[in-house]
């Protein structure tokens, strides 16, 4: 298995927990709904991060 691939799938496995967990929706205000959402595409969860990388290299520049 490719060890960027495993971290990836590692970090979405805790997210995921994460927001199993309740911990995600303490961020969020009362009035946005809890469920109904559909899960995320990889490829969408990819380019997600890929853009909050490329924002992080510009903040620290």
């Amino acid at each position: 298995m490719d060890h960027e691939f495993a971290r990836e799938t590692d970090g979405m496995n805790q997210l995921t927990a994460l927001m199993q967990a309740g911990g995600f929706w303490r961020l969020a205000p009362e009035w946005v709904p809890r469920s109904g959402y559909a899960s995320p595409a990889w490829p969408v969860l990819l380019r997600v991060r890929d853009g909050l990388e490329r924002r992080s290299r510009r903040e620290q520049c």
